[in-house]
C-alpha cells in the first residue's frame, strides 16, 4: 500500500538567488548596476541617530521643574561632548552642584514641566558592506535598497519571527544544550547565534537585552512563541511580527534537539556573515569563495517581482510518496526530532498501545532502529 507524508526541505546549498541590502537609514550607493561585487566592499553609507538620553535635571539639582532650563550651562541645539560641564548650581552650604554630560550629543528641549533635558545621540555614519560575492541586478534609492544576484545556500525552520537581520555567525554549545539568560551573559551586540534544543524566556529576553541579531534553535515554549509570534503556532503566520530580535525554531515545541543536518551545516559558517529573517524561518548563508562569481554570472533568473524574495510554505511542505531508503525526521511525540533512513514500511496495521491501529515503518537512526508510525515521519530533503 502507498504511504503519503510531508516533504520538508531543510536545507538548500549553492542556489543562485537574490538578496537585498538595505541601509540603515537616509544615504547614498556607491555601486552601479551590473557591478561584482565582495563580501567585504562598501557598497553604500547612511547617516542616522540611533536615539537619545533624558536626565532629570530637577530631580539632579533638586530645584522646581520650571527652574531647570536656568542652570544649563549649554544652548539648546548646541552639541556636547561626554564628560563636559552641562549644568552647575551654585550653593551656601550645600557647595556647588555640578552635572556633566553622561554622552556625546544635541541638547535638544527641556521639559518645564517635568523638568527632565533631553539630549539627541549624534548621527553615526554606519557603511553598509556587500556581504556577499555578487552582480548588482537593481538600486532602489528611495528605499534604500540594492539587490544583488548571488550565490547562497539556505536552512528552513519550522516557525519563526522577527524581520530579516544579519550578523556573523556564533554557536553557542551543543545541539541539545538549554540556552538561558547565563548562556547569553557575553557580548553578543549584532550576532546571529545558534542555540540548542531549547531557549528560555530570560534567554530570549537577555538577547534582546543584548541587541543580538538572531537566535536559531531547535525547540520553543509554544506559549513563548505565541507571545512573540502576534498569538499563532502555525507557519505562515498571518501577519509580521517583531520583538526586536528575530528567532527561528529549527525543530519544534518543547525542547528538541536541532537536527544534525542542520546543526552541523551551520556550523561550518562559524563567525561568518549570514542573513536570518524570523518570518520566513530562514537562515541564509552566503557562499564563502569568490569563484562562485563565475556561477553567479553565467545565471539568469527570471525577471526580479517582490514576491521572489519570500519562500512560500508551499516551497518548503509539500506531500510525497514513502519508500525504503528515503531520509526521513519524527514528528510525532514519541522520538521526536530524531532523523534516520526508512529500512521497512509494514504492509499491515499495527495496534498501538493507544488503541489506535497504524502502518508502522523502521527507521535505522545513527544509534539505533526504531519503530514509528508512518503518520509521525516525514521526508527531509
Amino acid at each position: 500500500m502507498k504511504q503519503r507524508v510531508f516533504t520538508r526541505l531543510r536545507i538548500e546549498k549553492n542556489i543562485v538567488t537574490r538578496v537585498v541590502r538595505t541601509l540603515k537609514g537616509k544615504g547614498d550607493f556607491i555601486v552601479r548596476v551590473g557591478q561584482e561585487v565582495m563580501p567585504a566592499e562598501i557598497i553604500g553609507s547612511a547617516t542616522f541617530s540611533s536615539g537619545f538620553r533624558t536626565l532629570n535635571l530637577s530631580s539632579l539639582l533638586s530645584v522646581p521643574p520650571a527652574q531647570a532650563e536656568k542652570y544649563l550651562k549649554r544652548r539648546i541645539g548646541e552639541k556636547i561632548y561626554k564628560g563636559e560641564l552641562l549644568a552647575l548650581k551654585q550653593g551656601w552650604l550645600a557647595g556647588k552642584m555640578v552635572i556633566t554630560s553622561p554622552t556625546d550629543g544635541v541638547l535638544e528641549l527641556v521639559n518645564n514641566r517635568t523638568g527632565e533635558l533631553k539630549i539627541s545621540f549624534l548621527p553615526k555614519k554606519v557603511d553598509l558592506p556587500a556581504g556577499v560575492y555578487g552582480v548588482v541586478e537593481g538600486i532602489n534609492p528611495e528605499k534604500g535598497q540594492v539587490i544583488i544576484r548571488t550565490e547562497v545556500s539556505r536552512v528552513h525552520g519550522v516557525c519563526g519571527s522577527g524581520r530579516s537581520r544579519d550578523g556573523s555567525l556564533h554557536v553557542l554549545g551543543e545541539k541539545d544544550d538549554l540556552i538561558s539568560e547565563n548562556k547569553l551573559e557575553a557580548n553578543y551586540d549584532g550576532q546571529v547565534l545558534v542555540g540548542g534544543s531549547f531557549i528560555y524566556k530570560d534567554g530570549i529576553s537577555a538577547a534582546i537585552s543584548s541587541e543580538v541579531s538572531g537566535i536559531i534553535t531547535g525547540g520553543i515554549s509554544a506559549e513563548d512563541y505565541k507571545g512573540i509570534a502576534g498569538g499563532y503556532l502555525a507557519f505562515p503566520k498571518k501577519f509580521p511580527n517583531d520583538i526586536g530580535v528575530s528567532i527561528v525554531v529549527c525543530e519544534g515545541f518543547g525542547s528538541i534537539p536541532m537536527g544534525q543536518d542542520i546543526f552541523g551545516f551551520l556550523a561550518e559558517y562559524e563567525g561568518k556573515f549570514v542573513f536570518i529573517d524570523g518570518d520566513k524561518a530562514t537562515i541564509t548563508l552566503p557562499s564563502l569563495i569568490s569563484s562562485s562569481l563565475t556561477k553567479v554570472k553565467n545565471t539568469k533568473l527570471p525577471p526580479f517581482q517582490a514576491d521572489d524574495l519570500s519562500a512560500g510554505l508551499d516551497q518548503v511542505l509539500a506531500a510525497s510518496e514513502l519508500g525504503v531508503g528515503f531520509n526521513v525526521r519524527v514528528v510525532g511525540s514519541s522520538y521526536c526530532g530524531e532523523q534516520g533512513k526508512v529500512l521497512a514500511i509494514d504492509d499491515s496495521l499495527t495496534l498501538l498501545p493507544s488503541r489506535v491501529r497504524a502502518y508502522l515503518a523502521t527507521v535505522e537512526t545513527k544509534t539505533r532502529k526504531i519503530r514509528v508510525p508512518v503518520a509521525n515521519l516525514e521526508i527531509i530533503m
